[in-house]
């Protein structure tokens, strides 16, 4: 059920209920007006028939003087005058004035009362002639309340109807802004155009209109910045796939074609007799396998990053930079980082901040010398990877526009961390800086009471 059909229902229940409650009131109150007429006005007739029968005594013809008495009581709206003989047979009877409107019959029977009978007492002068007696007769008094309650009801029934109408239109006024929102969201979910809501109307909705438009807005960035994402890492894949057929090729193939040779010239020296030359031949193909194996591990490293986690962050860190060294030997790296684990996840995260960090330099920013500093304290995990080579080369240290350089931001976000790369202060090259909180668990200060948990690695050409 809608919110409109909801509170325009519960209106109309209030008003229902009002219209019940004053009912039950209006009810109560002309059962009490009907039997209060009813008395006084069989009080005032009683009088006046006492009254008129009194003066005539002077009368020469009582029978007269009460079929006169009786007229007089025609047209009466709440009592009826009665002259019957000795007998109960009824001499005269009065015409009591009718209702001004039809009353409904339910109506007449809910407040009907039993009618009072008064009997006027008659001077000597009129006996003999019977008795004279008055009757209420409620049916104009009834009238009035129905012409009351009516007219009650009409109001009432008015004012319900206006208030409903102006609670109607009020809501269609307040509400029709949630429509098109809702219109908005839905166009969200089955297109890829993001709407925008006009920031008019009341200051609530206008609130909520600029959220809206701000949510746009961060979706529109967020869905261009995974197209680019998507768009760079497609790029480093069919990188990465280039650099693996270009090692394949130019490592791998030559030592193939080797052992291809001088397999093909152990059979011929075979065959000729020369078998003092086969020795020579089996010891360049050995050569030759054993370098591809060497070369296939180094790939197998390059492929399965993920395994070298396994064997402690330091030694992981360890292999990174054996791997980089045999590529740049002039490079001098130098790693401070403690030989325990900080965590699974923590232990990832760092791996994968060092190592993207150190591809990032080798691949563009030809240093010749790298730092690694991974520091815990009590507030949580410090890396930091510097080296002195060309830098950004003018793009934006805070840009981040590198799948890597994001890659490794939203990484840190993950675990609630902080992330920053830019220019080195006072020295030329780069710094990748990242902080992680660390969950401090029973036992984990102990391991740093000893000062040897952290050891400084320098290659020979540092």
């Amino acid at each position: 059920m809608s919110l409109k059909s909801t509170l325009v229902a519960s209106i109309v229940a209030v008003a229902l209920i009002t219209l019940l409650f004053g009912a039950a009131i209006s009810y109560w109150h002309a059962l009490s007006k009907v039997e209060a007429e009813m008395q006084a006005a069989i009080a005032v007739g009683a009088r006046v028939a006492a009254n008129a029968v009194d003066d005539a005594e002077e009368s020469a013809d009582p029978s007269r003087r009460l079929h006169l008495l009786v007229g007089d009581f025609n047209g009466d709206r709440h009592v009826r005058a009665i002259w019957q003989d000795s007998g109960g047979r009824t001499i005269a009877e009065s015409v009591p004035a009718l209702p001004n409107r039809d009353v409904p019959g339910w109506f007449h029977d809910i407040l009907h009362q039993p009618e009072r009978t008064v009997q006027v007492e008659l001077p000597p002068a009129f006996d003999g002639l019977g008795r004279f007696m008055l009757q209420t007769d409620s049916r104009n008094e009834i009238g009035e309340v129905w012409d009351d309650i009516w007219k009650t009801l009409t109001i009432l029934g008015l004012l319900c109807g206006l208030v409903l109408g102006c609670v109607y239109w009020l809501l269609n006024r307040a509400l029709g802004p949630l429509d098109s929102l809702a219109t908005a969201l839905d166009a969200i979910y089955k297109s890829s155009d993001v709407p925008r809501m006009p920031e008019i109307g009341p200051a609530e909705f206008v609130q909520v209109y600029r959220g809206f438009n701000a949510m746009s807005e961060r979706l529109l960035e967020t869905e261009a910045k995974n197209r680019r994402l998507t768009e760079q890492l497609a790029a480093v894949q069919e990188e990465e796939r280039a650099d693996l057929a270009r090692d394949l090729h130019d490592e791998i193939g030559p030592f193939l074609f080797s052992v291809d040779v001088d397999a093909a010239s152990i059979a011929h020296s075979f065959d000729n007799g020369k078998t003092s030359e086969i020795p020579a031949r089996v010891a360049t193909i050995r050569e030759s396998v054993g370098h591809m194996q060497r070369h296939v591990k180094e790939l197998l490293g390059r492929l399965r990053s993920q395994a070298l986690v396994d064997v402690g962050l330091l030694d992981a860190v360890d292999n990174l930079i054996e791997f980089w060294q045999a590529r740049y030997p002039a490079v001098a790296f130098k790693i401070d980082a403690p030989e325990y684990s900080l965590g699974a996840a923590i232990d990832q995260a760092v791996f994968r901040i060092v190592q993207e960090s150190l591809s990032n330099a080798m691949r563009h920013g030809r240093p010749t010398r790298v730092e690694i500093e991974i520091d815990e304290s009590d507030e949580g995990v410090l890396v930091e990877v510097r080296d002195d080579g060309q830098g950004f080369e003018g793009a934006s240290a805070g840009s981040g526009s590198g799948f890597g350089i994001a890659g490794m931001r939203e990484r840190v976000e993950a675990l609630a961390g902080e992330f920053e790369v830019g220019p080195r202060t006072g020295a030329p090259g780069v710094v990748v800086r990242a902080w992680l909180p660390v969950r401090r668990t029973a036992g984990n200060d102990s391991r740093k009471s000893d000062q040897s948990v952290k050891r400084t690695i320098l290659n020979a050409q540092a």
